[in-house]
């Protein structure tokens, strides 16, 4: 019947090898089986009060409603209001996937109330994990268990007097699982989050955390949703980290030094918005000291990072019409020069067509602050940039013709400036570009499948303006690519506008099957300077690569991604790239990289996941091993195993990391060694998540939950 039916309204039916009946009481015995609605009730015996309404079933009782099965020795089951009581039940909730059994339990709607019980999700040949509890009640939502204990296989590894917990994708607040991980530096490191669901469009968790050998400190998350806004809030606190003085880590001070411990913190914000045609972004990151993402970050990634970025940016959006507001900062991680702020940059484009002719106009106004590197102010000011620019498209199935021209007028304004250094100095300068290509394509032999030729031709003409005495404020140079050679500029920025008088040829030929799927690309393109080139960046005169290579395949499991850039006045590559990566599904990936781009990156990188041979199923190891030929060095490496099955994912990593102090200039870098845990016990909670947060970084093609 459909599930809504009423069941106390039902006629009762009564299947049985023998029955007894009077004006009052039924009594059935063999195999007897009362059906009402949607409820059905199994027992060797039942005897029936019909005036009560009233059902008293024994031996090999089995009840069942949609959403619930039981089984048990003994049951009473009122049919008029639904309540059922049975002993030594074993029962399972099929809507929440639930199972467990109790020496009773009472049913009362949609709720359960389960004595000295056992619950979990797995399924009944598993004993990964399991909570039993003295008490354990179950509503709509949630189960809440009293006098609780967690085991693993066999053994308790927690015990709490009140355990909340959903059954549903509804939230509660209430403790989350620990996270726990162990560093060579720092030891062990214990985090303790607790969640509040202040609201359905807010909520926050705050997370108290213990450090072995650094102190006690606490993290915490904020997050806002409304119709066009979408905020997160972050922040974290250590007090008087007693490896941290503000200026050395413990390890580079010698036992003599005074070590005065540092009060350490983080500050995040990040919130997008979209009111009508406008939208707006706020991205704000700040931390006590340079070394604070190395040590209190948890991830190798954040080693990499050399600076932490603050936005404020709002946007408008209209047919050919933008605008935007911007104002950005940046608090350095690394000795050297401090970044240049805009507070702001102010900019308006337009962009019109007419048939085969458009054109534009983009307007750029920046306010440059900051940029010290020492005890000499930096060049500051304000810059105007205008760039109009004229475009005839021609563009047919088999090929395009574009011809542009345009001005790049620059105008600035400057404080702090060498006295023999003009304070309003302006450039202009006038390109003009030819670009054209052809698409060729022939059916090959298998049906279906197409090889393409897509030559190009590009012919760039800009002028030269001296522009050594020109700031730079926010310009550097690009690394060669084959998207490169078909470039108006050589530097990313307006600060520099390189002269050209060039020609770039490139071609790209590419395989594609039956389905239009991209089995094959290769492009190859060279460049020729027909005059030098002037235009140089901090006097460094350029030296892009002449030709460049690009190569990537993928059929199957396999994909290869190739390229190269080769300098043939100086007779060396200038980068060279290859990555071979092997994925027969979420459980097995190899990844084989090469990168080595002149003067200063040599590297490898290699890592795997995959099943362990010789044992059961959900056993994986996954490793990484980036290692610095130039230096001598392992960047990063790590090692571990995991395994999963319906219920439980368990993941153990051990790492070694290259620290260097960010604080102090040639400082000498050392390895870092510490151990990370993960248990995820499915449908209920987890231990950590920082495992998983290295493996999506560190091998390519990973997914959480795919071991």
């Amino acid at each position: 019947m459909p599930r809504a039916t009423d069941n106390a309204a039902q006629p009762i039916e009564v299947d049985a090898e023998s029955v007894t009946s009077s004006d009052e009481r039924s009594a059935a015995t063999g195999g007897v089986v009362v059906r009402q609605g949607n409820r059905r009730l199994a027992a060797q015996t039942i005897a029936l009060d019909r005036t009560n309404s009233f059902a008293r079933a024994d031996g090999g009782v089995r009840f069942s409603e949609p959403g619930v099965q039981v089984s048990g020795s003994a049951a009473g089951v009122d049919l008029a209001d639904g309540h059922v009581r049975i002993a030594d039940a074993e029962f399972v909730l099929t809507d929440i996937d639930l199972r467990g059994n109790a020496e009773h339990m009472d049913r009362r709607g949609h709720t359960l109330d389960l004595e000295a019980a056992m619950l979990t999700r797995c399924p009944p040949n598993s004993r990964a994990w399991r909570v039993r509890a003295r008490s354990v009640h179950v509503d709509r939502d949630f189960a809440t268990a009293r006098g609780a204990r967690l085991v693993l296989g066999g053994v308790p590894v927690l015990y709490t007097p009140y355990l909340r917990f959903p059954v549903t994708e509804r939230r509660t607040s209430g403790f989350l699982f620990p996270g726990i991980g162990y560093d060579g530096e720092a030891g062990v490191d214990l985090s303790l989050p607790y969640y509040l669901n202040l609201a359905p469009n807010y909520d926050a968790t705050v997370s108290p955390r213990m450090i072995g050998k650094r102190g006690a400190g606490i993290e915490g998350e904020f997050r806002h949703l409304s119709a066009g806004f979408q905020t997160t809030l972050g922040g974290a606190f250590l007090s008087g980290d007693r490896r941290y003085d503000g200026r050395t880590a413990r390890r580079d001070a010698s036992p003599d030094d005074d070590f005065t411990p540092a009060d350490r913190w983080s500050v995040q914000i990040d919130s997008r918005g979209r009111v009508g045609r406008l939208r707006t972004r706020v991205d704000y990151a700040a931390v006590s000291d340079n070394d604070y993402l190395a040590d209190l970050g948890g991830g190798y990634a954040s080693l990499r990072r050399v600076s932490l970025e603050r936005r404020a940016e709002l946007r408008y959006d209209r047919g050919g019409l933008a605008a935007g507001l911007l104002a950005q900062g940046f608090q350095r991680l690394e000795p050297g020069r401090e970044p240049y702020r805009r507070l702001p940059e102010a900019s308006v484009g337009y962009v019109g067509a007419l048939g085969s002719l458009s054109w534009s106009m983009s307007t750029s106004w920046t306010s440059f602050e900051g940029g010290d590197a020492g005890a000499r102010p930096a060049v500051t000011g304000t810059r105007l940039h205008l760039e109009p620019r004229m475009r005839l498209a021609f563009r047919r199935t088999w090929g395009f013709l574009n011809l542009t021209g345009g001005v790049r007028q620059t105008a600035y304004d400057l404080q702090h400036t060498p006295v023999e250094v003009d304070t309003t100095p302006e450039r202009s300068v006038r390109l003009g570009v030819v670009d054209t290509g052809v698409f060729l394509e022939r059916p090959l032999s298998r049906p279906g499948w197409v090889q393409t030729l897509e030559p190009r031709l590009y012919y760039l003409r800009q002028s030269h303006a001296e522009q050594h005495d020109l700031p730079s404020f926010d310009t550097a140079r690009l690394t060669s690519s084959y998207r490169q050679l078909f470039r108006d500029n050589r530097f990313a920025g307006v600060d520099r506008i390189g002269d050209a008088n060039r020609v770039s040829v490139g071609v790209e030929s590419r395989l594609l099957s039956d389905r239009g799927a991209e089995i094959l690309s290769m492009r190859v393109g060279g460049v020729a300077h027909l005059d030098p080139r002037r235009v140089s960046l901090e006097g460094v005169q350029p030296s892009d690569a002449d030709v460049v290579g690009e190569l990537r395949a993928s059929r199957g499991r396999f994909s290869v991604l190739s390229n190269v850039a080769w300098d043939t006045g100086g007779g060396k590559p200038e980068e060279l790239g290859l990555a071979l990566a092997y994925r027969a599904d979420g459980g097995r990936i190899v990844n084989v990289g090469y990168r080595r781009r002149h003067p200063d990156i040599d590297q490898t990188d290699v890592s795997v996941l995959w099943p362990l041979p010789g044992t059961s199923p959900g056993w994986s190891a996954f490793a990484r091993w980036n290692h610095d030929w130039r230096e001598g060095l392992t960047i990063e490496g790590f090692a571990g195993f995991a395994y999963a099955n319906c219920c439980i994912d368990i993941k153990l990593l051990w790492h070694r990391t290259v620290d260097v102090p960010r604080n102090l200039q040639g400082s000498d870098s050392r390895l870092d060694s510490g151990v990370l845990v993960q248990v995820a016990f499915r449908g209920f909670a987890g231990l950590g998540r920082r495992v998983d947060s290295r493996l999506v970084r560190g091998i390519k093609g990973y997914r959480p939950g795919s071991p």
